[in-house]
């Protein structure tokens, strides 16, 4: 029976870890090289005519150049969304389509003094 409680235990702690990684915080731009994809911790269906903006937060000095995800009718894919200091956005991307989205982004530097750089986001409608 303790054992069991152990495993129930552990697997709660696992996924309020993992929780943390989403909503688009302690994301990470590594130099030269996409870090892992960040997800927002919100998630809509893209409809007719719809855009979303990436708001883009990076902590410290720093470029960030990153891509984020954009629904086409047809499909959705990853498109480069530029370069960018401090507090900046993308252009209005399409979000049009039938099927739940989850915004994500991935961003890299080129910054040979911060090579890791963190960076957080919010997306709007």
């Amino acid at each position: 029976m303790a054992k069991l409680w152990l495993v129930f235990l552990m697997a709660a702690v696992l996924s309020v870890s993992e929780a943390k990684l989403k909503g688009g915080t302690g994301c990470v731009a590594y130099y030269r090289r996409y870090g892992n994809l960040c997800y927002s911790d919100t998630s809509s269906v893209p409809r007719p005519g719809a855009t979303l903006q990436y708001l883009i937060k990076v902590q410290g000095p720093g470029e960030i150049c990153c891509e984020a995800l954009t629904c086409t009718r047809y499909s959705c894919n990853m498109r480069y969304i530029g370069c960018g200091r401090n507090s900046w956005s993308s252009a209005d991307l399409q979000w049009v389509g039938d099927n739940l989205q989850t915004p994500k982004m991935r961003c890299k530097t080129y910054d040979l003094i911060h090579r890791s750089i963190y960076y957080s986001f919010k997306t709007t409608h």
